[in-house]
């Protein structure tokens, strides 16, 4: 009896282990991921059916899996456990209640003769209720023994889901470590291309900005000469201009006096002729006076090497006066631009040397 009894038990509890297995099989396909069904099936859509073995997939990598199994296990542990103390107390009420029938029929048998019928039924009765108490013993006791090991059962899955949780916060706690090296490894490999970059473009910033003012320094020369070739040029110009002119005026003042002395003395008689001759002689020098003018305007001289524009000395001065301010301004540029650079320069450098220092602390 006592070994049919412990073999069903057996039975019974490879089922509810079995059970609780394949539950939790089913609980793993049927999880919700957000709560939310509508939520569940747009993600399911999105990802065509993969969020699912996403998920388990990065829960086998963390460990939550054998985590939530052991959980689980503790779990079916403890409803089974419940569920033998449940048919405990039932067996042991009823023991209880076998045992109060049996005292009374203990009682009945002192009252009645023993050479009656009462008495052989009463025997008879109680000769069942015996049997049916050792039953129920033997029941009581199995389910008590069954009680201990699954309390065993439940102590052991709590003390592995506790394990299981320390192993996984530990792994999570060197996968943490582990990623905050490789963080700083990467933040440091990239401070430092990105500081070797910065510097290859603050060189190649200060070689241009030295090539630059090079160049504008000679581009600086290139125009002074050239302005002072064209002042030359205008200065003898002018020169011969001043000359023209004077010749001009020489010569209108000898016939001017060789005319007086021949028509001395019909000095009366000739006025209007002189007056007539002065005017004909002022306009032919107005004339040419303008003409010069138009010239030094307008006329331009093309060369092989380029063209001179030939200017009055209102012009000159202006001209002497832009070379001074484009002198000046060309000059004040290129003091400010090397001033900037190399501000830039003193400045950028210690800052990247105390970078660096740091770093390297």
């Amino acid at each position: 009896m006592n070994f049919l009894m412990a073999l069903a038990w057996r039975r019974f509890g490879s089922v509810c282990r079995c059970h609780g297995i394949f539950s939790w099989s089913q609980s793993v396909r049927s999880m919700s991921i957000t709560g939310h069904a509508a939520t569940d099936k747009a993600l399911e859509k999105i990802t065509g059916g993969r969020i699912n073995r996403w998920l388990q997939a990065y829960e086998d990598f963390v460990g939550l899996t054998e985590v939530k199994e052991a959980q689980y296990s503790v779990t079916q542990a403890e409803n089974t456990y419940r569920e033998l103390q449940e048919q405990r107390r039932t067996m042991q009420q009823q023991l209880s209640n076998i045992q109060a029938k049996l005292k009374a029929i203990s009682a009945e048998i002192e009252k009645t003769n023993r050479g009656t019928d009462a008495y052989i039924k009463l025997v008879t009765q109680e000769n069942e209720i015996i049997k049916e108490e050792k039953i129920v013993v033997n029941k009581l006791e199995l389910f008590e023994e069954g009680e201990k090991q699954q309390f065993s059962v439940l102590s052991s899955a709590l003390r592995e889901s506790h394990e299981k949780e320390r192993a996984r916060a530990e792994r999570m706690k060197y996968w943490g470590i582990t990623g905050s090296v490789i963080g700083a490894v990467i933040g440091i490999v990239g401070t430092t291309v990105n500081n070797h970059m910065r510097m290859k473009e603050l060189r190649q910033i200060v070689t241009t900005s030295e090539e630059s003012s090079k160049d504008y320094r000679d581009v600086t020369m290139q125009l002074f000469d050239s302005l002072k070739e064209q002042n030359r040029k205008v200065e003898v110009f002018i020169g011969d201009v001043r000359e023209t002119i004077g010749h001009q005026t020489s010569r209108s003042s000898s016939d001017a006096k060789l005319l007086h002395k021949n028509e001395l003395s019909p000095l009366t008689a000739k006025v209007d002729e002189v007056l007539g001759l002065v005017r004909t002689q002022q306009k032919h020098l107005d004339q040419e006076i303008q003409d010069v003018k138009k010239l030094l305007a307008t006329s331009k001289i093309k060369g092989n090497e380029g063209s001179i524009v030939y200017v009055g000395p209102e012009v000159e001065t202006m001209l002497k006066t832009t070379e001074q301010n484009l002198e000046r301004k060309l000059k004040f540029h290129a003091i400010g631009t090397v001033t900037f650079i190399y501000a830039a320069v003193i400045v950028t450098i210690p800052i990247i040397m105390a970078i660096f220092g740091g770093g390297g602390n």
